[in-house]
């Protein structure tokens, strides 16, 4: 294994690693665990049809609705589903990437990234700005292979919560699992109350205040947010002001 290969070489040739070797190990190591765990759960829904079907052929005529013990595929999938959310929440870019398949694709949650980074700079984003999100509900439907678990939540954002408004509800995501890892992962803003409560008001006011600063924060029509460090640093900078402004205006 290349990891294996490179801790050899460091410690007989007192060779470095390559960069990133031991996180890449890690991860191997979480995704190997997690997937030993899902695999227990998938063999112990197996073997709960099966005393069902035993039971069925062997007492019939008689009351046979018990459930099977141990966790169902849709089980297990939501809660490594809800486990990745909880990352998210915590703003966790690298626990959070442990549980995608190599394969994933979570361009749906990071404004057209496909990796850690991108992730990091989403997460840091939305910690930038006071995001604060609640899982509702989640629920998961079986394909083939693969399970859906799509999750609804309530969330705070641009500092809501610290001027009295919200939490806004309506939002989902859309998580795909498969033996254990995310496959795909994709987010659904709903903002048909966060928009006029949170949204519009703080745009008008950085781009009248900070005209400068707007322009490296949103794109051109103020629509959506730019996602660079400088803009993250704007937008931290800029939402905790905005808040001193309500809050002395709704004093007066």
């Amino acid at each position: 294994m290349p990891d294996i290969q490179e801790v050899y070489e460091m410690v007989t040739k007192q060779k470095p690693p390559e960069p990133g070797a031991l996180e890449r190990q890690q991860k191997r190591q979480v995704r190997a665990a997690r997937n030993k765990r899902f695999g227990a759960f998938a063999v112990a829904a197996a073997i709960g049809v099966v005393a069902i079907a035993l039971i069925l052929v062997m007492s019939p005529g008689e009351d046979t609705t018990a459930p099977a013990d141990g966790p169902t595929v849709e089980e297990a999938a939501e809660e490594v589903a809800r486990d990745f959310l909880d990352q998210l929440g915590a703003f966790n870019a690298e626990q959070a990437m442990t549980y995608l398949a190599e394969d994933s694709d979570i361009r749906g949650m990071t404004e057209g990234y496909n990796d850690v980074e991108g992730l990091s700079l989403m997460l840091s984003f939305l910690e930038a700005q006071g995001y604060q999100q609640t899982i509702t509900s989640c629920e998961a439907t079986t394909l083939d292979s693969f399970t859906t678990v799509v999750c609804a939540y309530d969330f705070h954002g641009i500092r809501s919560d610290e001027i009295g408004r919200g939490p806004f509800s309506g939002g989902t995501f859309s998580l795909t699992v498969r033996d254990g890892e995310i496959v795909r992962a994709s987010r659904g803003w709903n903002i048909e109350e966060f928009s006029p409560h949170m949204w519009e008001p703080f745009a008008e006011w950085v781009s009248t205040t900070y005209p400068k600063d707007a322009a490296v924060m949103y794109n051109s029509s103020l629509t959506n947010f730019v996602l660079t460090e400088e803009s993250i640093r704007l937008w931290e900078k800029r939402s905790r002001e905005w808040v001193k402004v309500v809050l002395g205006t709704q004093g007066q």
